[in-house]
């Protein structure tokens, strides 16, 4: 039933011309990057920009417009013998493996012809890991805001304000608590307030691999400081793995107790 389910979604996501602007815009970008620049570091590094500010915002968009147009064919599901948690579980894997795909052909496929000589391929594997995370992370909180509130308009405003906070506004909170309390010991605190943020868990999963100071901020360097490059990679995937856990398992809680 839930591969059905899956696939049904899938083909249906398929027929959506703006995803596919997406894709061109992912393949397009990778394409210039990767032939203007002659730096593989600086390719890279580019990449994990676009990675970390668009990847989170279609995802958080897409996944909670989505939710919200599927609710009258939700309903019309839950009047069938299927449980809660499979209907749930399949529209949420089917719209995460699809933007994850698009995600991993656009920024795959420029790359291809030159593969083999790439130096930074260790790199460019994390980069790839981390925006397929991110895709899972931003769609399950749009399915948390989507099942916790009814008006389309409250939700939308709402995911759109997370994307904003964890993207822009979070590492000047914690760049604001070092200036206040720059007399305190405050690296656990730091390496806290990092893993409360997907975003600067995918940054920190590739620049620690690249190894330059300058990109690391305040976070990364922390990171390092205390955990190492090779530990501190294990715990930003461990990290991103409990943000697509808890998020999504709150909202199969909130799903199976709310009357549609």
């Amino acid at each position: 039933m839930i591969r059905k389910l899956i696939f049904t979604d899938i083909k249906n996501l398929a027929r959506i011309k703006w995803i596919w602007l997406y894709f061109l815009f992912l393949v397009l970008g990778s394409f210039v990057f990767n032939y203007v620049s002659g730096d593989e570091t600086k390719v890279l590094i580019s990449l994990l920009s676009i990675s970390l500010l668009v990847i989170p915002l279609i995802s958080s968009f897409f996944g909670i417009t989505y939710l919200y147009d599927s609710k009258n064919f939700i309903e019309f599901l839950l009047s069938q013998p299927i449980s809660r948690k499979k209907l749930l579980f399949s529209k949420y894997l089917s719209l995460s493996l699809f933007l994850s795909s698009v995600y991993l052909l656009g920024v795959i496929i420029p790359f291809l012809p030159n593969f083999y000589s790439f130096g930074e391929k260790l790199t460019f594997i994390l980069l790839i890991i981390s925006g397929v995370f991110l895709n899972f992370v931003f769609t399950a909180i749009a399915f948390l805001v989507g099942v916790s509130i009814d008006e389309k308009a409250k939700g939308v405003s709402l995911i759109l304000g997370i994307w904003l906070y964890l993207t822009f506004l979070h590492d000047g909170l914690i760049l604001a608590i070092i200036y206040v309390f720059k007399d305190y010991p405050l690296e656990k605190v730091v390496l806290f307030l990092s893993v409360l943020n997907p975003v600067d868990l995918a940054r920190i999963l590739v620049v620690l691999n690249l190894d330059i100071s300058a990109l690391m901020g305040i976070t990364g360097t922390v990171f390092k400081s205390i955990l190492g490059s090779y530990k501190g990679v294990l715990m930003s995937l461990l990290s991103l793995i409990f943000w697509v856990f808890i998020p999504f398992s709150l909202s199969l809680f909130i799903f199976n107790r709310r009357d549609l």
